[in-house]
């Protein structure tokens, strides 16, 4: 048994060689490069009177470079930069969901909300979230019946519903029933030594990061800097989470597991060292985020975890236009069915959002927070922040979109509102202009060419929103409609 383990630790080697190399040495670098590529960007549009997001304008700036680059030199030279730059965004892509949780945890920081207001709030959620999706499915429909892009898939559609729906859980009984046969088959024959191997490559990133989090604790004990503790807590919950099986983990979402648990580990830390729980959570996030970081007379406290983690989300965001990118020619095959909803939804939750919370009772702020309510995060901190409206509920209700577009998404566009499966167009429209990046990002995995229109329609509804709120007299206008 020792000679088969040593064995397996050895045939473990080279690839934990190469996993070290590729997910600690490249994605570093390539990431400190994207940064510093966002950085120059942000000085720049600093010296304008327009408050844009630089991970948004990256994202529009290569996805013109790429289809630029393809259409001058052809997909093969493209694809030598693609192989480069995926480096960093593959890697930011694959771990968005994780960079969503700051928000939740500080949300135990935000000012306290009255009974009335937060059930005002709650149905104002509701009807708008509901009605959003099956006005702009529907309103994408009739577009491209009008400008004939729309393909019937009538027949095929019968036969999925007819063969797929009933049939579906008899076939994940049978999958289930074929993954154990197959376990258990594979258990049987696979040597210790494979064994040994699988198991180093799998567990070694929990291994590093528990490494961060045993030197993290002295750290914050003896100094105070809570920073290199709560950031391993944050990874490694978040990892852990996701071996919770696939059925439950759509209800069950990481993202709210896992940043639940980090505020129990932060609180037990806390008590530990007799520091106050609230000024715990108020160093996870600080505001000093690579974009601020030599500014130290505004920021003077150290960057945080949650700092960290919204440092790489702009990383992600840029990462969505290679999936743009992927699928150019759907999307300008139906950029006319898509602006259009694009438009409509930006005015609506300019104008027509914030008076109607205000109306019901909602407080002037968080009226105007609702107008970031279908924007991503990376858009919605600028628009509100101009606004002079909460951001915290801005950015709550962002994610709760994203993820409720995750869990109930499918079953309110296919069921209730009987939008067709193979219309890609208005599933992704829909998903794009109330849900965000969240669901934007779990497009891209069960539906590609969805995730594409995704992709689209929140970047460009965002960066609607965002020239809106970098216009005077149209922020005064939102802000008399609410009482200021």
């Amino acid at each position: 048994m020792f000679e088969e383990t040593l064995n397996g630790l050895k045939a473990a080697g080279r690839p934990l060689l190469v996993h070290l190399w590729h997910k600690y040495v490249l994605v570093p670098i390539g990431t400190l490069l994207m940064m510093l590529l966002l950085y120059g960007i942000n000085e720049i549009i600093k010296k304008t009177t327009i408050n844009f997001p630089a991970s948004v304008c990256l994202m529009l700036l290569m996805y013109g470079g790429l289809s630029l680059n393809s259409w001058l030199f052809g997909e093969h030279r493209t694809d030598v930069f693609l192989k480069l730059v995926d480096i960093p965004c593959g890697f930011a892509l694959r771990w968005m969901n994780l960079y969503f949780t700051p928000p939740f945890v500080t949300l135990v920081l935000s000012d306290k909300v009255s009974v009335a207001e937060a059930f005002t709030i709650m149905a104002v959620y509701i009807v708008g979230y509901i009605f959003t999706f099956g006005f702009m499915a529907y309103f994408t429909w009739g577009l491209q019946l009008l400008l004939g892009t729309y393909k019937l898939h009538v027949k095929q559609d019968e036969k999925d519903e007819e063969s797929q729906i009933p049939e579906s859980n008899q076939q994940d009984e049978v999958n289930d029933n074929a993954s154990k046969q197959s376990s258990t088959s594979t258990t049987k024959e696979t040597p210790w030594e494979d064994k040994v191997r699988d198991f180093v490559l799998e567990w070694i990133d929990f291994f590093i990061y528990g490494l961060l989090f045993i030197a993290g604790i002295p750290v914050y004990f003896v100094t105070g800097y809570e920073m290199p503790v709560q950031l391993a807590t944050a990874v490694l919950l978040f990892r852990a989470c996701l071996f919770i099986p696939a059925k439950l983990r759509r209800f069950l979402h990481p993202i709210l597991i896992s940043f639940a648990l980090c505020l129990l580990v932060y609180y037990i830390l806390s008590l530990i060292k007799g520091q106050n729980y609230f000024t715990c959570i108020r160093h996870y996030k600080t505001g000093r985020t690579y974009l601020t970081l030599f500014d130290s007379k505004t920021y003077p406290d150290w960057p945080g975890a949650g700092d960290f983690l919204l440092s790489l989300m702009d990383i992600s965001i840029v990462s969505l236009s290679l999936s743009m990118y992927k699928y150019r020619g759907d999307l300008k095959r139906h950029f006319a069915s898509v602006l259009p909803p694009i438009i409509l939804c930006a005015f609506m939750s300019f104008f027509i959002y914030p008076p109607v919370c205000y109306r019901l009772g909602i407080s002037p702020a968080r009226s105007l927070g609702f107008t970031g309510r279908s924007v991503t995060m990376a858009l919605g901190i600028p628009l509100v922040t101009a606004l002079e409206g909460s951001t915290q509920l801005m950015a709550v209700t962002t994610i709760i979109s994203g993820i409720l577009g995750v869990l109930v998404g499918d079953f309110i566009v296919f069921k209730m509102f009987r939008v067709r499966k193979h219309d890609f167009v208005s599933r992704g429209v829909s998903f794009g202009l109330n849900c965000g990046a969240v669901s934007t990002y779990y497009l891209t995995v069960e539906d590609p060419p969805a995730g594409a229109m995704s992709a689209l329609s929140f970047t460009f509804f965002g960066t609607l929103m965002v020239i809106l709120s970098a216009i005077d007299p149209l922020v005064r206008t939102a802000q008399k409609l609410v009482g200021w």
